[in-house]
């Protein structure tokens, strides 16, 4: 084989038919079972029903193969693969096959999820394609399903769209939505922008949540998202997570003890940076900063404080991109970061999540200050 050279893997495969999971304008979904891994997957078939629109339907639909092919989180559905017939207009697409429930229709257990970890998983997977610049422009109770295992999964980017920086987001049109009150940027100007997504799931939050007794802690959050004025409404999902973040820990969640040490580790932390020489910038990857932490503690086990304080702050702090000024005084208990590192291997992803945005939401209050003496 030569670099550049087509490889063509025509072996079949072979599927067998269990049900299928219903229709849509644009096409049909089946239940399927791969006999060889013993796995079920949800195949849908593109199969417009108005003949009108076929080219634009099924430019659409390769849109949503490369946005859900370019993603992965635990709470958008998964794509395994694709197989197109352009020559006909048609194909498939195999994905995950969700088990469960509409947002609409799922009811809390006792001992299960509330509607507080739904809530934030649904933020979770919306921040998410916040940061890769992707509009889902289809938000309704359909498209947003909970598993059996009660796992939020966010299915159907048809309507989706990758913006781009040179891209006006003006373009983007407003899908499917039967909301009886729009927010003015759709209403005034025509536009469907990242923090329009943000009204309509809010909207759709307070509906399903008008029909329920069950407990929910951010109401506040929700009457901000719907607010009419894009002004008065939050400006991006990750404020969001942010307000979600700084609630569960203060109020639901973690216990006494579990507060008791991220505050003394975050207390220290934060207090041994004085100021930043440029914009804060996190290092937002908590598996990189426990491995950096696991590696600190291991180099610090026959010590009673840290040595290298600069070890630490790194471990949260891209020195790459932020200047900073520390204290250097050798007061870091180890213990501290020790209890720590074992409280954030012991909590779950949702829950490790929620820590490390506090803690980042932290350093982010601490200033910046030019080192130089400069006018402007």
């Amino acid at each position: 084989m030569n670099k550049g050279d087509l490889i063509v893997f025509d072996s079949k495969k072979n599927f067998k038919y269990i049900k299928s999971l219903g229709a849509g304008g644009t096409g049909d979904t089946h239940l399927f079972l791969d006999e060889t891994t013993g796995i079920q997957f949800a195949i849908k078939k593109y199969a417009p029903k108005d003949f009108r629109y076929v080219d634009e339907y099924y430019s659409r639909f390769v849109d949503e193969i490369i946005i859900l092919f370019n993603i992965t989180h635990p709470n958008i559905v998964r794509i395994y693969n694709y197989y197109l017939y352009p020559e006909l207009k048609t194909g498939y697409l195999q994905m995950e096959y969700v088990d469960g429930v509409t947002i609409d229709r799922f009811e809390p257990l006792d001992g299960g999820k509330s509607w507080d970890d739904i809530f934030s998983e649904i933020i979770s997977a919306f921040e998410y394609l916040e940061k890769h610049h992707i509009l889902h422009r289809d938000i309704r109770p359909a498209n947003i399903l909970v598993d059996n295992n009660e796992n939020v999964k966010i299915i159907d980017f048809g309507f989706g769209k990758q913006l781009h920086d040179s891209e006006s987001e003006k373009n983007s049109i407003l899908l499917n939505w039967p909301a009886t009150e729009m927010p003015d940027e759709v209403v005034l100007n025509q536009e469907y922008n990242e923090c329009t997504e943000i009204y309509f799931l809010g909207v759709l939050f307070k509906h399903i949540l008008s029909n329920t007794k069950a407990p929910f802690h951010f109401a506040h959050i929700i009457e901000k998202m719907t607010q009419i004025s894009p002004i008065q409404r939050y400006s991006s999902f990750s404020e969001i997570s942010g307000d979600i973040a700084a609630g569960v820990i203060s109020e639901i969640g973690f216990s006494d003890s579990q507060k008791q040490v991220y505050r003394r580790f975050a207390d220290v932390l934060s207090r041994h940076i004085d100021y930043y020489s440029e914009k804060f910038s996190p290092i937002n990857n908590i598996s990189l900063t426990l491995s950096k932490l696991s590696e600190l503690i291991r180099s610090s086990s026959l010590e009673t404080y840290i040595q290298d304080n600069t070890r630490l702050i790194n471990c949260f702090v891209n020195s790459g991109c932020t200047g900073y000024t520390y204290r250097s005084t050798k007061d870091i208990d180890v213990q501290i970061v020790i209890d720590f590192y074992n409280l954030i291997i012991s909590l779950s992803d949702q829950k490790k999540k929620i820590l490390f945005d506090n803690i980042y939401g932290r350093l982010s209050t601490i200033p910046v200050q030019s080192d130089d003496e400069l006018p402007f």
